[in-house]
């Protein structure tokens, strides 16, 4: 992934709101647990990087959780390249005016409260947006979380992250960048991102789009070298053709997943309460979607599950050139049902050639398939599992992408052997070897040589230690089996549109 940046990017607006290299903060105190700008600040400090340009604004407290605080901002020593307002709603235009005089040009406005509440609402909107006008102020909100950026100051940097969110995990930084107009959907995911595996290097919460919009963010991202995957939440688009162009020119090399959360009668209900907007019917942004390219789902888990898979995709350019699958699996049930549904996804699970089937044959018991799925229940050999077989089914032209069940963690039968009276013997203690040295390395050399997905799952939770192994080193990995040949169908079908939308490139 390139980290240089266009002169044109970095003179880009949402840069300094990015990556800031001083902030001043309106609404935080000394109560951590009931005061929501006080855990924001936290969070800033935090993620490092700083440097001691961080700005409390206090009309009392001389000190704001052991920073020097300022009765105004004009007591402030330097002109901050950003100001943060989590403050009560009737004070945010006030606020607004005197960084204005200050010389600040980027804001980040929290404070909800503004359209979404009604006549008031729209009152107070039209004022901050006057006073923005009036002295050239870009800002995001309000009634938003504001901004994670899990590069800022890299490469210098190389652990810091920037972070405004109101809740207190962090992202893990990566190649994919969300745009959200719900707050928690671009922070508290975090949650299952990290655990996942799902590697989140820029979220922004747009909040009301007074003045920055997710058009304005989508076009940040489609020139950004650390943004490769694009993850949208979105409860209504203001700049409709601006959207389907922008989109149009980004997915043939960005894949874009998104999420429209109106459409329905109580949904658009439910937006207009939230944030004033008005939702539109969902086949309108469904066929936008489709004429974009833009990879659409209702569901929360499949979005960051696509995202996952769209990423490492990136990573390891493994585009699929066909929708065939090889299946490896040491267990009959769950390699039916993943045969059953990559062909309802619009997969293929074609029969082995003969040629194809005598080698395979050599390494697995009598009683094994070696038609495809290749079921080797009751194996002994793990490195034909993860290694032979993957290895084998990839060089061959007989399948695009290769799927492998069979992951399997055992400290709990250890455990028990142990809890029994037994003692492990030398090999068992070995299995963590086996994985760093062999299958690790092994699977990452395959996909980047012959550029075909390797997909793993096993039938433990994400929290396992084996399976956090997988996801640690960025292997495609999944609990049970339901979601590996949905993600697989979405990863063919994106390479197809990528392959279309670029007829001279290889993917």
């Amino acid at each position: 992934m390139s980290e240089n940046k266009s002169e044109s990017l970095k003179n880009h607006f949402l840069e300094k709101i990015l990556n800031p290299k001083s902030i001043c903060v309106f609404g935080a105190n000394n109560n951590l647990m009931t005061t929501m700008g006080s855990m924001q600040l936290r969070n800033i400090i935090a993620g490092g990087g700083f440097d001691g340009n961080i700005y409390p604004v206090h009309p009392r407290l001389e000190k704001v959780q052991g920073i020097q605080a300022y009765k105004t901002i004009f007591d402030i020593p330097i002109i901050p390249d950003l100001a943060f307002i989590i403050l009560p709603t009737k004070i945010v235009p006030q606020v607004m005016e005197e960084c204005g005089q200050k010389g600040v040009k980027h804001l980040i406005i929290t404070s909800g409260g503004f359209r979404e509440i009604g006549a008031d609402g729209i009152e107070l909107s039209k004022q901050i947006d006057e006073i923005a006008k009036k002295y050239n102020i870009r800002f995001i909100g309000p009634n938003c979380l504001g901004i994670y950026n899990g590069w800022y100051g890299y490469p210098d940097k190389q652990d810091n992250y920037f972070n405004t969110f109101w809740i207190y995990k962090p992202h893990k930084r990566g190649n994919i960048s969300l745009i959200s107009q719900s707050g928690t959907v671009a922070a508290q995911t975090a949650f299952y991102t990290n655990e996942l595996g799902i590697k989140i290097g820029k979220s922004i919460s747009v909040g009301n789009e007074r003045n920055i919009d997710l058009v304005d963010v989508l076009h940040y991202f489609k020139n950004d070298p650390q943004t490769e995957v694009i993850g949208l939440y979105i409860e209504e688009i203001k700049r409709g053709k601006d959207f389907i162009r922008l989109a149009k020119s980004i997915t043939p090399k960005k894949p874009i997943v998104a999420i429209y959360a109106g459409g329905t009668k109580a949904a658009a209900r439910s937006i207009m309460s939230h944030t004033g907007s008005i939702s539109s019917d969902h086949r309108i942004y469904e066929a936008a979607f489709k004429e974009t390219g833009i990879i659409s789902t209702n569901l929360i888990m499949d979005f960051l599950f696509y995202l996952r898979t769209l990423s490492q995709a990136q990573s390891y350019n493994f585009f699929p050139k066909g929708n065939r699958v090889g299946i490896i699996t040491d267990s009959g049930g769950p390699g039916a049902m993943m045969t059953k549904s990559s062909e309802l996804y619009g997969l293929e699970v074609p029969e082995f050639s003969q040629e194809l089937q005598a080698i395979i044959k050599i390494d697995i018991p009598k009683t094994a398939s070696s038609v495809n799925p290749i079921d080797i229940t009751f194996h002994n050999n793990f490195t034909n599992v993860f290694i032979k077989f993957p290895k084998l089914l990839m060089k061959s032209n007989e399948v695009d992408a290769v799927i492998v069940f069979g992951v399997y963690d055992f400290d709990d039968l250890f455990d028990i052997i142990e809890k029994s009276g037994m003692k492990l013997d030398d090999m068992m203690k070995k299995r963590d070897e086996l994985y760093e040295n062999i299958i690790s390395k092994s699977v990452k050399r395959f996909m980047r040589k012959y550029s075909k997905p390797l997909f793993f799952a096993g039938p433990f939770p994400y929290r396992y230690r084996w399976m956090q192994k997988f996801v640690e080193d960025d292997i495609p990995i999944f609990s049970m089996w339901d979601d590996i040949t949905k993600c697989l169908s979405i990863l063919y079908r994106y390479a197809e549109y990528r392959k279309n939308s670029n007829p001279k490139s290889e993917t």
